[in-house]
């Protein structure tokens, strides 16, 4: 009991000092050493305050950073596809613009003949074998008929040998099985168009004594062939120019190589006119 009595004084004296200390900070707190104790340690903590606020910027400013990065994906996403879709409305249009200006081509053309007509599109090719046909988006259905002659902005194409509802075949005047009473425009001069295999014409039977040169444009002569009642080709038509010239003196007549005044390749639109 004495020993306990002895002890319970030192056990509380650590607590006795410590409030005597606290007592002390709070009488003293407005006293000039307190008071300038408590500035140097505030000056002192100032750089670890700073610190401590500088990474919390940081750490603000990279989530800002990332949020800001999500913001600017999500809008260049959306002007990308803005960009597309304007893109293609702009080759729609380009394709509608074209479109109107050949059908506004063939449209004047259709008035230069007597004949009634109809636009079509280009819709096949067939290179294939000895026979090269085109096919057109114009059939019996739009009144076209076998023997029909087809023409384009540039130039004779050829002449219908199938017709079908919705659809025709056309023979170009560039197949061997092709053969065309034509006019020399410069001389008068006259032959047959023959084509060949590739995209070029020969014009044979012209007389040597015709006066035959490159660059010259040769039209269709509107007559028949062989005993044909009539010619399939109206006159005045372009079928093409002469890229060369071949004489021989034993000869009697010239020959020439004709350059198609229509290019087969890139064809997309003709008229057609009904009636042969």
């Amino acid at each position: 009991m004495i020993a306990s009595a002895r002890r319970s004084p030192r056990t509380l004296r650590p607590f006795f000092s410590l409030f005597g200390i606290a007592l002390f900070l709070l009488l003293a707190r407005d006293t000039g050493p307190v008071m300038a104790a408590q500035s140097l340690a505030a000056r002192a903590l100032i750089p670890i305050e700073e610190l401590v606020s500088g990474i919390g910027s940081g750490v603000s400013g990279v989530f800002t950073s990332i949020a800001e990065i999500d913001r600017l994906r999500t809008e260049n996403e959306k002007l990308r596809v803005q960009v597309e879709q304007l893109t293609l409305e702009n080759v729609r249009l380009r394709e509608q613009d074209t479109a109107a200006q050949q059908i506004a081509e063939l449209q004047k053309i259709a008035a230069s003949f007597p004949q009634r007509s109809v636009t079509a599109d280009v819709i096949a090719r067939d290179p294939s074998g000895f026979v090269r046909t085109l096919t057109i988006d114009a059939g019996t259905d739009q009144g076209v008929a076998v023997g029909d002659v087809v023409v384009a902005g540039q130039g004779l194409v050829g002449r219908v040998t199938q017709a079908y509802a919705t659809y025709s075949r056309v023979l170009p005047i560039t197949d061997p099985g092709s053969a065309i009473v034509a006019t020399v425009q410069r001389s008068r001069a006259s032959g047959i168009v023959h084509g060949v295999f590739g995209e070029t014409l020969t014009l044979e039977w012209v007389l040597q004594t015709e006066q035959l040169a490159p660059g010259d444009l040769v039209i269709t002569a509107g007559l028949a062939l062989n005993e044909e009642i009539r010619s399939l080709y109206p006159k005045g038509v372009v079928i093409g120019t002469v890229a060369g010239v071949e004489k021989a003196d034993v000869r009697a007549y010239q020959k020439a190589v004709l350059t198609p005044a229509v290019d087969f390749r890139k064809l997309e639109r003709v008229l057609v006119l009904k009636g042969g």
